[in-house]
């Protein structure tokens, strides 16, 4: 049995400078919020669905139908069962050449259609839009480090400017390492050991001139 789920009304499509994962992240913030939740629904693709709606007097009632356990039931295909049809809008991102290739579609119903726009809005900015973190980003020659987000665990560098490349050298936020060039995508970097290797370009930032820990004595030495 299919899963129950309001027709399909536009479709969008568009090229954008925006990495995939900040497309999905951007969506999950901005669209993934009540009354609708935020699915991984394949490797690059996503989606939002209306999971509660509101009443005419006023009372929010859950749409899904929940097993004793309070979670919700699926069919024998594994599709999720919902009380009615629900509203909806799918984001698939796929690097190209040119660009990230975004499609995004949206069902018929209140909210759908809007929570599309507001992602496509974003997204269609530019990469010379200074208002978001979604501008283009430069990273010039010179010292590097992992974003935070990367803190005690291990990345595994690029042996080549492209996701399906073999990964090779592990690096840790504290590992010193400069950026040599940039390719696309991806950053030629060089480690202390003279290991290089390609990390993505959203995954490093400047690295600053000097450890926390080493500003905070010399600021402390001021006193």
């Amino acid at each position: 049995m299919a899963e129950k789920l309001a027709k399909r009304r536009t479709t969008w499509r568009l090229v954008v400078p925006t990495p995939p994962r900040e497309i999905f992240a951007v969506m999950e913030q901005m669209c993934g919020i009540p009354p609708f939740r935020f699915e991984v629904s394949g490797r690059a693709s996503a989606r939002i669905v209306e999971y509660e709606r509101n009443s005419l007097v006023g009372h929010w009632r859950q749409l899904a139908r929940k097993d004793s356990e309070g979670r919700q039931r699926t069919d024998n295909e594994g599709a999720p069962q919902w009380k009615a049809r629900v509203r909806w809008m799918t984001c698939s991102a796929t690097e190209t050449p040119a660009g990230t290739e975004v499609v995004v579609e949206a069902s018929v119903g209140r909210g759908a259609v809007h929570r599309a726009l507001q992602l496509i809005k974003v997204l269609d900015n530019g990469a010379g839009d200074t208002r978001t973190v979604y501008r283009e980003r430069r990273i010039p020659p010179g010292p590097v480090t992992l974003v935070a987000s990367w803190a005690g665990m291990r990345y595994p560098l690029f042996t080549e400017p492209r996701y399906d490349a073999a990964r090779g050298e592990p690096v840790l936020t504290a590992t010193r390492m400069k950026a040599v060039s940039e390719h696309g995508g991806f950053i030629k970097v060089r480690l202390a050991s003279g290991v290089e290797g390609y990390v993505e370009r959203d995954q490093i930032v400047l690295a600053p001139p000097e450890a926390t820990r080493e500003a905070q004595a010399r600021t402390a030495g001021l006193g």
